[in-house]
């Protein structure tokens, strides 16, 4: 007897169990980056660890380049994919392991191997992202076959609030153990605990409901040599793409600065890197409030409307960061970088599947997705260049808020309508 396909009717079906598995699944596997803390707590960490300026700037990005280039290779392979699930949950296995390593390398061989933990503690980030990068196409495109438009702003919300909520318990307690145990060591406990949350986030994801579907013909356009000579043509041809990925782009450039944020921060206050472990719980506060928002504002409006938020805040932050703004003020700076980052985060990601109708979703993410690294990279070491050249964060918090204007701008003239699916 052949197996039943995927149908809206399946859909209906299985949504309230989807639901509920995507959402706890995103939320263990958000804690689990959250006490990692790759934009407020690694950059300390590498510094104390002895990275040079450049590691440091470059070491919050790094989780973002293997998401970035490695869709456009894969893409094509996803589209003729009966089932998203199996792909999704083996190539997990090894990206959830990474951090297990890297906590080892700190709780035990940071005093006799200094340079092989920096290396994996700096690494861990990319390590993470080239596997993901794998799977993070067909992730996207399960998320679009199991969860309807009007559930999926509310998946995101969940998902990151139920992570951040768990995140800011930890971070909390992190907190105390950074400060008991000392950096490396409490750092070491707490890449451990990412393991173990990463762990749990793929028990719930096994737990999700997939039929097979019929995969549309192969189509020779779609190979990534194709997908990368087409790229030039779709720029010209499609003003929606281009300015999608023209705004994406440019609030990248928030990177030229939030690099060196929290070192910025502990000069200001004259405070060990022990005390970075507030800053994260902060952050991980703010993100709650981000989550809400984008689940409110997503499903009420449109993931446009988030985006713009996230821009606007976003310029926020740009004004503020550089000042010194005394113990308080650098807590509620990092709860509003906790919320820029999921806002424009889940706005960019649902927005897509708004943009793009299906037949044309997963060319225009790995597209849109490639074209985001040569900035990320650009802002990652702008940020090095400007912290060495000026010593402070005015003149990169400066040309991020251009950027962000511009950017802003862009989200601006997208369609507030969302496609037939």
């Amino acid at each position: 007897m052949p197996t039943p396909l995927w149908t809206d009717d399946a859909r209906r079906q299985h949504l309230r169990r989807n639901f509920f598995a995507s959402a706890i699944d995103g939320g263990f596997y958000q804690a689990a980056m959250a006490l990692l803390a790759v934009e407020t707590f690694l950059p300390a960490l590498v510094h104390q660890l002895g990275g040079p300026t450049w590691l440091v700037a470059l070491s919050p990005s790094l989780y973002q380049y293997g998401f970035l280039i490695l869709p456009v290779f894969v893409a094509a392979r996803t589209e003729q994919l009966r089932r998203f699930m199996p792909l999704i949950a083996w190539s997990s296995i090894p990206q959830r392991t990474i951090p297990l390593l890297s906590g080892l390398a700190l709780l035990f061989l940071r005093d006799s191997h200094p340079r092989l933990t920096l290396w994996l503690v700096a690494l861990t980030p990319l390590l993470i992202s080239c596997f993901g990068g794998l799977n993070v196409t067909a992730f996207w495109q399960l998320f679009a076959k199991v969860l309807p438009a009007n559930r999926r702003s509310s998946n995101l919300g969940l998902r990151n609030i139920l992570g951040t909520v768990l995140g800011f318990a930890v971070a909390t307690a992190g907190a105390t153990v950074l400060a008991r145990r000392g950096t490396l060591e409490g750092a070491g406990l707490l890449y451990v605990g990412s393991f173990g949350f990463m762990l749990l986030s793929l028990v719930f994801f096994c737990r999700m409901r997939e039929l097979p579907h019929e995969p549309p013909p192969h189509d020779p356009d779609h190979d990534a040599r194709a997908r990368l000579r087409s790229l030039p043509t779709l720029w010209r041809s499609d003003a929606i793409f281009r300015r999608y990925v023209t705004a994406r782009v440019c609030l990248t450039g928030l990177g030229a600065f939030t690099p060196f944020l929290s070192l910025h921060a502990l000069a200001a206050l004259d405070r060990p890197e022990s005390y970075v472990g507030r800053f994260v719980a902060a952050q991980m506060f703010g993100g709650i409030l981000g989550n809400l928002l984008t689940a409110w504002i997503g499903d009420r409006w449109s993931s446009r409307a988030v985006v713009l938020l996230g821009g606007w805040l976003s310029l926020l932050l740009c004004a503020a960061a550089p000042f010194p703004l005394g113990e308080t003020g650098f807590l509620v700076l990092f709860a509003l970088f906790g919320a820029v980052t999921f806002i424009n985060l889940n706005g960019a990601s649902t927005l897509v599947l708004e943009l793009f109708p299906a037949a044309r979703r997963t060319n225009c993410f790995a597209l849109s997705q490639l074209l985001l690294a040569p900035a990320m990279l650009l802002a990652a070491l702008s940020s090095a260049w400007l912290r060495d050249a000026a010593g402070t964060l005015w003149i990169g918090a400066a040309l991020a808020a251009v950027l962000t204007a511009a950017g802003l701008r862009c989200y601006y003239r997208l369609p507030a309508a969302a496609v037939a699916e």
